[in-house]
């Protein structure tokens, strides 16, 4: 139970102390992928790109305005990555026990199947968190509808007097498929980049090998998951009965502003998710190197 405890608590502390320096990046990205919400095709938009839209919240609210939402951030990140990373290895060991084939190393389908089962559950876990947090860092952009949330205590309040326990469940299946899509995908390329650039001679212990690692697994998970992020955050952020579910606000999106509106925010989301895997796993394998100089 001990070590259970300790695997996931250390991705958890990483998750966390990361998502200081990333979330401005966030709350851009959210802001870019509520721009033209529904709009037609060749509606002018309220945000140039994500340099114009940092600019203009900056200007708007400083850097606080910036952090909006922070400490449902560091909150999410948490939980979140407990699960998804910390619950990674124990699920692989469980499979191999499972098997009756004793120690060996897990497959590359074991893998998969780990990664995917560990972002499905992040997901689901945090999805309360998520519905305000996106609502949060909406509030006070120029795009999307404008929840007025002073304080995550109070929104939370908001949110179960009005919505009730449908309202902390928005969107949930949802971001299980994003748990799937992005966490997942990320997890498993990490590991797999990492393997192959330690099969070629790569130190596993030395930051190049994390940094380069992390930002390809982070370009890889936004081309998976931008499309179902996106709407995701229309999704958490929509006034009630805005939209029927996550399929329903894919269509109408599909419909009103064309496929290419699925990328909406994917620079930014690729700026912030590409740093803050190489904080997250950077910070976790010191953290891991801490403990086994002290153990």
């Amino acid at each position: 139970m001990a070590s259970l405890a300790e695997s996931m608590a250390l991705p958890a502390a990483a998750g966390g102390l990361a998502v200081l320096f990333s979330h401005p990046l966030e709350l851009t990205k959210v802001r870019l992928q509520l721009d033209n919400e529904l709009a037609a095709k060749g509606t002018p938009r309220q945000y140039a790109g994500f340099v114009d839209c940092v600019l203009q919240n900056f200007r708007a609210a400083g850097v606080r305005g910036l952090q909006r939402g922070l400490s449902l951030g560091v909150t999410r990140e948490v939980c979140f990555n407990a699960v998804r990373i910390g619950l990674y290895d124990p699920i692989l060991s469980a499979s191999g026990a499972v098997s009756g084939r004793g120690e060996r190393a897990p497959s590359a389908r074991e893998r998969m199947a780990a990664g995917f089962t560990c972002g499905a559950l992040g997901g689901c876990c945090v999805n309360p968190i998520e519905v305000l947090k996106v609502r949060m860092q909406a509030y006070g952009g120029l795009t999307g509808h404008q929840h007025a949330i002073p304080s995550p205590a109070a929104g939370l309040a908001a949110l179960v007097r009005e919505e009730g326990l449908a309202g902390c469940l928005r969107g949930v299946g949802t971001s299980t498929a994003r748990g799937v899509l992005g966490p997942g995908s990320q997890l498993i390329a990490y590991n797999e980049l990492k393997a192959v650039a330690v099969g070629h001679g790569a130190d596993p212990a030395a930051a190049p090998t994390h940094v380069s690692c992390a930002l390809a697994s982070a370009a890889v998970s936004v081309a998976c998951v931008n499309p179902v992020d996106v709407v995701r955050t229309r999704v958490y952020n929509a006034p009630a009965g805005l939209y029927a579910s996550g399929a329903d606000a894919a269509r109408r999106l599909l419909r009103t502003e064309g496929p290419l509106a699925l990328y909406k925010g994917s620079l930014t989301h690729y700026l912030r998710l590409g740093p803050h895997m190489v904080l997250v796993f950077g910070i976790l394998e010191r953290l891991k190197s801490m403990r086994a100089r002290s153990s």
